[in-house]
């Protein structure tokens, strides 16, 4: 069984008599609204983030070297298998 760090449970039991002494409805309310603010604040941390550009001519090379592996790519050749078959005498 895997066990739970110490906050997990003490979050369920706030959880729990949060539920019973607010109502179930502020509760669910509080939920989804705290959803939709951090799902905003990722979105903004997201968007300000970006990387930095890569180098054109670091571009340029890479499509080039998957053209250039795309080309010289050869079709294998089916090998002869080493195995014989031995036909034994049967009693």
């Amino acid at each position: 069984m895997r066990k739970f760090p110490i906050w997990v449970y003490i979050l369920a039991i706030l959880a729990v008599v949060g539920i019973f002494t607010v109502g179930f409805k502020s509760i669910l309310s509080s939920v989804i609204v705290s959803v939709i603010v951090i799902l905003l604040i990722w979105l903004v941390f997201r968007f300000f983030s970006t990387k930095p550009p890569k180098d054109d001519k670091y571009q340029a090379a890479v499509k080039q070297s998957q053209k250039l592996r795309a080309k010289q790519q050869p079709t294998r050749k089916k090998r002869k298998t080493s195995l014989k078959v031995i036909d034994g005498k049967k009693k």
